[in-house]
């Protein structure tokens, strides 16, 4: 069994770096084969939004053209992964948005649910702005069918002081052993602190403007809150949570009725659409070489 580690973070050995090890020299002495790889070594260039991917059957335009699909490849190879990245002004670094861009390649071919066992590790330095620290990881992993078994956020705030703090290490420890236990049993279900969606197990709700009903702003499944012994709970809708943003059938009715049929509005469209966006180009026009000079 082969566990990937991955670090979203410029910082060598750093925290996220330190953690994502031990968790893999954890999964390493429990019989997996681990390998690492920090995703700031390599070019992952941004999605133009073209959708040329989707409507011409080729490809993304960018595919030999940087390391993402390389990246990607790595992630299907593996049979766990352990997913590390720093939380700055309360979420996850930029790159880990910008792979996630680029997965919009994915509507053309969208990949199978793999079931893998994933878990995440994010390290932070000040208590209350983690709020959004897990909503990309989260995001990123349930689009490619990966189960997330468990989430730490750990509060860390020197440069590489987790090395010194044995509770985080035990932690990271803990996360690589699940990972390789899921591996082996099949069981992929959630070990990390509760939350209140089922699925990606965050507490990220949005009030509909009937007051009354809410979603969870990840998976899209809705329900009503109720108050039980003073606390807070969400009662979601059965068949919402059967039909979650992220199941396999949900995710092939998106694909095969609402993404594939855009391509032929798309062609229908796109001849009335260009001669009426001529009258834009002129108007401020931005200077690509202009700003070339002035650099």
């Amino acid at each position: 069994m082969k566990v990937l580690g991955i670090v979203a973070s410029h910082r060598q050995l750093g925290n996220t770096e330190i953690l994502v090890k031990e968790a893999l020299s954890s999964a390493e002495k429990n019989g997996a084969e681990v390998e690492i790889m920090r995703w700031t070594d390599y070019e992952i260039n941004s999605c133009e939004g073209l959708a040329t991917c989707l409507f011409s059957g080729k490809g993304c335009k960018h595919r030999d053209k940087d390391d993402h699909h390389y990246l990607l490849e790595k992630i299907y190879q593996c049979d766990g992964l352990v997913f590390g990245a720093p939380c700055y002004l309360l979420e996850v670094p930029a790159i880990v948005k910008q792979f996630i861009d680029r997965l919009f390649v994915l509507m053309s071919s969208p990949p199978e649910r793999s079931g893998k066992p994933a878990a995440i590790i994010v390290p932070y330095a000040t208590r209350g702005w983690t709020t959004y620290a897990m909503l990309q990881p989260n995001l990123m992993l349930l689009y490619l069918g990966m189960e997330v078994i468990d989430r730490a956020l750990i509060h860390i705030q020197g440069m590489s002081e987790v090395a010194g703090d044995q509770r985080a290490l035990e932690r990271a420890q803990n996360i690589g052993m699940e990972v390789v236990k899921a591996i082996s049993t099949g069981n992929t279900s959630y070990q990390g602190d509760p939350g209140i969606c089922p699925i990606c197990h965050d507490r990220h709700i949005r009030i509909f403007k009937d007051n009354k009903t809410v979603e969870c702003g990840l998976c899209g499944i809705r329900g009503k809150i109720e108050i039980e012994d003073g606390k807070i709970r969400v009662n979601f809708f059965e068949d919402h949570i059967e039909w979650h943003r992220f199941s396999e059938k949900n995710m092939h009715h998106h694909h095969t009725y609402e993404i594939k049929p855009s391509k032929d509005y798309f062609a229908k469209t796109w001849p009335l659409l260009k001669d009426k966006r001529k009258k834009y180009k002129d108007y401020l026009n931005i200077d690509p070489q202009a700003l070339e000079e002035r650099r």
